[in-house]
């Protein structure tokens, strides 16, 4: 009977060890899916925008997003090993090289004249597109 009683123990703790790391993939990706909402409610603010100033601080916000997005998929690339995590790796190093320039365009919109900022508007829009395309895709790695 004492055998029996300590499988069961056993099972016990099996379950509740995956329970916690279940509940901790589940925490990541609600973190993850977070993150992604108020990326998207700053896209819309930059769309949406009528004026330099409102388009600069939605795409600052959305930019800081992306930060604590990017900082999300180095945290899941640490858990890879081997090619997978060297892909993960370069990938993120990518976009963050994207992100950066995104936020330069942003910045260089602030010196251009009124038909200037909005064709950054234009570009940086596409650009945080692409961004957020090639992140999709990445993430799905």
């Amino acid at each position: 009977m004492q055998r029996y009683v300590d499988a069961l123990h056993g099972d016990e703790e099996a379950a509740r060890a995956s329970g916690r790391t279940e509940a901790a993939a589940v925490a990541g990706r609600l973190e993850q899916l977070d993150i992604s909402l108020e990326i998207a409610e700053h896209r819309m603010a930059a769309e949406l925008a009528a004026t330099e100033e409102q388009f600069t601080g939605a795409v600052e916000a959305e930019l800081h997003r992306w930060d604590a997005y990017l900082d999300r998929m180095q945290t899941k690339a640490a858990t890879k090993t081997g090619v997978a995590r060297d892909r993960a790796e370069a990938a993120i190093a990518d976009l963050r090289q994207r992100r950066l320039a995104i936020g330069a365009r942003v910045a260089a919109a602030g010196t251009a004249t009124d038909d200037g900022w909005r064709d950054a508007k234009t570009h940086a829009l596409a650009e945080l597109d692409e961004l957020n395309a090639k992140a999709a895709t990445a993430w799905r790695d």
